[in-house]
């Protein structure tokens, strides 16, 4: 692997790393919230009105974080058996050419997450009193994410040996 690429690879594996650890905030915050609703209302026989939505909000973070991170680190979906018999020239191929649509989803995503949050923008969460545009930021942002682990994956694919296969 060239220099170049050995450094986008350490770029992208520290912001995975920072995207991994805020992943699993959003999932201790949400789990907080969740306790805090619990606890108001079989406790204090007080529900906080708020705590319903903002635990959605939070898990729609937290979730398209950890599959962006899931991108970055290849356990999502894929059809490994069927690859694992290929030789490694084609396995390349279809590596890359499955990055490549990887990277056209996490654009997608991005373009129309983006066209989601202008929509919502003026409209607001009763519950919470913020705008629900709040609530689709992270698909704009995860589908960046997306696309650009998926292009680290391409680079990286395209300037190792030949004879490594890129699922190792």
């Amino acid at each position: 692997m060239r220099s170049s690429s050995r450094l986008i690879s350490r770029a992208a594996a520290a912001v995975a790393k920072v995207v991994s650890m805020l992943a699993a905030s959003g999932l201790v915050l949400m789990t907080g919230v969740i306790g805090w609703q619990v606890f108001a209302r079989y406790v204090l026989n007080d529900s906080p009105s708020w705590s319903e939505s903002a635990a959605l909000i939070i898990m729609l973070y937290f979730v398209l974080l950890a599959a962006a991170v899931g991108v970055y680190q290849q356990f999502h979906l894929g059809f490994r058996l069927f690859v694992g018999m290929l030789p490694v020239r084609l396995k390349r191929i279809v590596f890359i050419l499955g990055q490549t649509l990887v990277v056209l989803f996490g654009v997608t995503m991005a373009s129309n997450g983006m066209a989601l949050v202008d929509f919502t923008s003026s409209h607001i969460v009763p519950a919470l009193g913020i705008p629900r545009s709040a609530a689709y930021w992270p698909f704009p942002v995860c589908g960046v994410l997306i696309a650009l682990f998926a292009l680290v994956h391409i680079v990286t694919a395209t300037s190792s040996n030949a004879e490594d296969d890129p699922w190792t």
